[in-house]
Formats: C-alpha cells, sequence, structure tokens
C-alpha cells in the first residue's frame, strides 16, 4: 500500500536546484518511504512529536507520517537542515 507524498513549498525548490543525479537519489528515496515510512534506516527528532528523518548521503529528509500521507516538511544538506528546522 502506497502512501502519498506531500512536499513542503520548502523541500520543493530545494529539490528543483539538485542536480539530475541527487534529484534522483531523493526521488528514490521518497518513493521508498512511500511504500514503507519505516523501510529506511530512520531517527526520531527530538523534541519534535512525530518527526523523522533519513540520510541520503549529504542530504537529511525530515518527514511525518500521518494516516495514508506522508508530510515531507524538510530536505537540504546535513549541515543546514537542523539550524532551519529550529527556526520553523
Amino acid at each position: 500500500m502506497s502512501r502519498e507524498i506531500l512536499l513542503s513549498r520548502d523541500s520543493a525548490k530545494f529539490i528543483e536546484k539538485l542536480s539530475d543525479e541527487e534529484k534522483n537519489r531523493i526521488r528514490d528515496a521518497l518513493l521508498q518511504i512511500s511504500e514503507d515510512p519505516y523501510s529506511l534506516p530512520y531517527k526520531k527528532i527530538r523534541g519534535k512529536k512525530g518527526l523523522l528523518r533519513i540520510r541520503v548521503g549529504d542530504y537529511r529528509i525530515l518527514y511525518q507520517v500521518t494516516g495514508n500521507e506522508i508530510w515531507v516538511v524538510l530536505i537540504d544538506r546535513r549541515e543546514s537542515v537542523y539550524k532551519k528546522l529550529k527556526n520553523k
């Protein structure tokens, strides 16, 4: 059973700026979590209820699972994703 992936505006903009190879890696990870959001090694984000993250190379994908939807809150490089999360 596949879940619907919903991207935040920031996530969509970030993906647009990536090279084709990087876009494909992110897309593959998103497709995999749409099938099973817990299939890839994930970690819970402390202090943010229900927020999970997966690692795709130097990038981090932060997402929440709600029913049949997966809300991708933020995608960015490791060194800046947590700073941006603090500001949200």
